[in-house]
């Protein structure tokens, strides 16, 4: 029974959210399609998965080209979760005749890995990598807003492939990314005065917020431990509101995995669930010099949240208020 009303009130409060995006969409008339794409989602989480198919079927014949893709691939996605497989396979083959953009190319790949489908989903993720050909040496940063990098990396092992120069420059990367954000650089970094350290904030990873909640990081009773982004819009209105209180407009905030999190309070004997070890450790690694984001970034930017779509398209929409 417990569980029973857990999902209803999870039920409740998507639905109660969906409702507020859809007036939104109304208000923010030049943000409607991004709004819109993120109430569908709430829709389907509230059970409602027909409201969530109209607005779908809504945006794909009024919205901007983007927006019309991101439909297209949720569309597909909410079919398949119903069953109704033939509509969502005619749903793919039209995507295939499209030039789909990397956001939700890298979307339908995902998709399509979940489901056991390697050699499909091969094929979209080198369609969301296809900017990236040539000789570029890859940011580590940049695997924060290129999900479809690692996805393609992970399909082609999977698949028994050997990597290829793609694949070597998103392993180089990513083992970067990941010593940049353990706070333990290869090169030796200057410490950084107190007096010099910007408005800072820290957050988890995408990939490690259902760990986070599991060893009791995160403390947050109203969400669901397996709603990556509830956590990511959370975070997102907790620095809107900081904007608010302090005036200063900029921030700079720090990924954080559970790792290096735990890492850090087990050398300190301490307990990692205390918001103060957060907080110590947050200082610890901003005086070290390790790799953070600015936020907000650049409405046509990625993310800071790391799901690959642009900021205006994700957290930065007017709706996640």
């Amino acid at each position: 029974m417990v569980g029973s009303s857990s999902t209803d009130e999870q039920r409740a409060r998507a639905r109660e959210y969906a409702e507020s995006l859809e007036r939104d969409a109304e208000r923010y008339s030049e943000e409607r399609g991004e709004i819109l794409l993120e109430a569908a989602g709430q829709w389907g989480l509230a059970g409602d998965h027909e409201r969530a198919l109209r607005i779908y079927d809504d945006l794909m014949a009024t919205a901007e080209p983007e927006d019309v893709q991101y439909a297209a691939v949720s569309r597909v996605e909410t079919l398949a979760r119903l069953g109704r497989e033939e509509e969502a396979e005619a749903g793919i083959e039209r995507l295939r005749d499209a030039r789909v953009l990397p956001g939700p190319a890298s979307i339908m790949a995902e998709y399509l890995e979940s489901r056991g489908r390697l050699e499909e989903a091969l094929d979209w993720f080198d369609t969301a990598c296809r900017d990236l050909g040539g000789d570029l040496d890859l940011d580590p940063g940049e695997l924060m807003g290129r999900p479809e990098l690692q996805g393609r990396a992970r399909v082609r092992k999977a698949l028994g492939l050997a990597p290829d120069d793609l694949d070597r420059r998103t392993g180089t990367a990513h083992a970067e990314l990941m010593e940049l954000l353990s706070g333990r650089p290869r090169r030796r970094r200057r410490t950084v005065p107190a007096d010099e350290r910007p408005n800072v904030d820290s957050f988890f990873v995408r990939s490690d917020v259902r760990r986070a909640f599991a060893e009791g990081l995160v403390q947050a009773d109203d969400l669901p431990s397996d709603d990556v982004d509830a956590y990511l819009r959370r975070v997102e209105l907790g620095w809107r509101a900081a904007v608010e209180q302090t005036g200063i407009p900029t921030w700079r905030v720090l990924p954080v995995t559970v790792d290096d999190l735990l890492s850090y309070a087990r050398e300190q004997g301490r307990d990692p669930g205390d918001q103060q070890v957060r907080a110590d450790h947050l200082e610890a690694r901003i005086a070290e010099g390790a790799a953070t984001v600015s936020w907000p970034p650049g409405r046509n930017d990625p993310c800071w949240c790391g799901s690959g779509r642009k900021y205006k398209k994700c957290c930065g929409t007017p709706g996640t208020g």
